[in-house]
């Protein structure tokens, strides 16, 4: 794959134009000079433009989801700081229950297959502006932009109502869920471990939708 070699590649092509050029102007004293100085700039354009190309794949590679072709949990972090401005904006937190079961009883393999099947599940009812992530293991994250407490709700009682149409009659497999508003004068840490909370207490009943503050109810 040209990425494995890009470095390589690049790197020997640029001396490669490099030394022609310089031997067909100094060596060889050729009488086309504007020519060879015009081939070896649209070389170099050429080549910063593959650079670039590359930059952006290996970016965006390095905030992917491999299995599940979700933002992966640095991304997350990434788009949340850029966040600050929003004017609502909810976490979602998912944990999908027992999921060691479920992968004793149906294989790694099978498991792995249902991790991105819920994936495309969250992916399919939320907003493009939406940022759904794999947090890890069998959780996912949802940030909710621009979206008051209720609407937010709505949403991922949508997504929980929809994976257990999917996948309950198959595989006995739902989803728990954590939800939290940020609050005047809270900080993101702060929201992610309000959001936790809720996830821990729906993860307690199971194939349930906890939001803050009724989780500290």
């Amino acid at each position: 794959m040209f990425y494995n070699y890009a470095t390589l590649i690049l790197a020997t092509w640029g001396v490669t134009v490099s030394l022609a050029g310089y031997y067909l102007i100094f060596v060889c004293h050729s009488d086309h000079e504007l020519l060879i100085w015009l081939i070896i700039s649209i070389s170099l354009i050429v080549t910063g433009l593959a650079t670039g190309k590359l930059i952006q794949r290996l970016s965006l590679t390095s905030h992917i989801d491999f299995l599940t072709g979700l933002w992966n949990k640095r991304y997350f972090h990434v788009r949340l700081d850029a966040s600050q401005k929003s004017r609502q904006l909810c976490i979602a937190l998912l944990d999908i229950d027992d999921f060691k079961k479920i992968n004793d009883i149906y294989g790694h393999v099978k498991g792995d297959v249902l991790l991105s099947e819920v994936a495309n599940v969250l992916q399919g009812n939320t907003r493009s502006s939406d940022i759904v992530a794999r947090w890890g293991g069998d959780e996912f994250a949802i940030i909710l932009l621009n979206t008051s407490p209720s609407i937010a709700y709505e949403v991922v009682e949508r997504i929980r109502g929809k994976v257990e149409a999917t996948f309950y009659p198959s595989y006995g497999l739902t989803i728990s869920v954590g939800l939290a508003p940020l609050e005047p004068g809270q900080n993101f840490k702060e929201l992610l471990i309000k959001a936790d909370q809720a996830l821990y207490k729906a993860k307690m009943l199971k194939n349930t939708v906890i939001k803050m503050p009724d989780a500290e109810k």
